[in-house]
């Protein structure tokens, strides 16, 4: 009887490379972290111009932000980088799987 609800209970869960809404915000999270760090010199050059123009950066450092911007998007529109941290966090399920099961096997 404990075997069937057990099957049941597994039966009814999602497939692990389903991902909860928590795990779909990490995943964006981890690629706008991808982006900064891939584009991280405009990122410096906006933020140098920035800091030098004050409050006139908006005509003086058009060029900085396009350039910023385009590499952004580069990375943000592209789904294989999404689909990349997608799979990071599915392997990291996998691997919380297999140490679950391993442990109850040297019970």
């Amino acid at each position: 009887m404990s075997e069937e609800s057990n099957v049941k209970k597994r039966s009814s869960r999602l497939p692990i490379w389903v991902l909860a809404p928590r795990e779909e915000k990490e995943a964006r999270q981890n690629l706008k972290k991808f982006a900064y760090k891939k584009c991280d010199d405009y990122v410096q050059a906006m933020a140098t111009c920035a800091k030098n123009h004050g409050i006139k950066l908006f005509p003086a450092c058009d060029a900085q932000r396009d350039k910023m911007v385009e590499c952004l998007l580069f990375y943000q529109v592209d789904t294989k980088y999404l689909d990349e941290q997608r799979d990071l966090i599915v392997q990291r399920k996998i691997a919380a799987l297999e140490e679950q099961v391993r442990k109850s096997k040297e019970k």
